[in-house]
């Protein structure tokens, strides 16, 4: 899965490099991602100075974000092969954190 997102960050620094727009929500604030695999590792992604960071694993106490999930729902959303809105819906991703951190995750990822 590591592999996996690290070509996601790479990609979403691609957009940050490429859109005004994205460049503008990364330089806004630093942000931290925890995400934690039911059935693998647990991943820390940092965005910091108007850019997403290589993921590591690990995890923080208090992160901007807390997401739980699978590897399988995950590379289905990496893949869009499934939204995260429907993921969420079926109860296999959970998110813990500010509303408007959750919606603006959707944006960078």
């Amino acid at each position: 899965m590591l592999e996996i997102l690290k070509e996601m960050c790479a990609r979403v620094n691609e957009k940050i490099a490429s859109d005004e727009k994205m460049r503008e929500m990364a330089n806004a604030k630093d942000r931290t991602l925890v995400l934690s695999f039911t059935d693998e590792r647990t991943y820390v992604i940092e965005i910091t100075g108007g850019k997403v960071l290589e993921p590591r694993e690990g995890t923080l106490d208090e992160p901007t974000l807390w997401v739980t999930t699978d590897t399988a729902t995950m590379t289905k959303i990496i893949e869009k092969k499934m939204s995260p809105l429907y993921a969420y819906a079926l109860k296999k991703l959970k998110v813990k954190g500010p509303l408007d951190e959750i919606m603006l995750l959707k944006d960078f990822f």
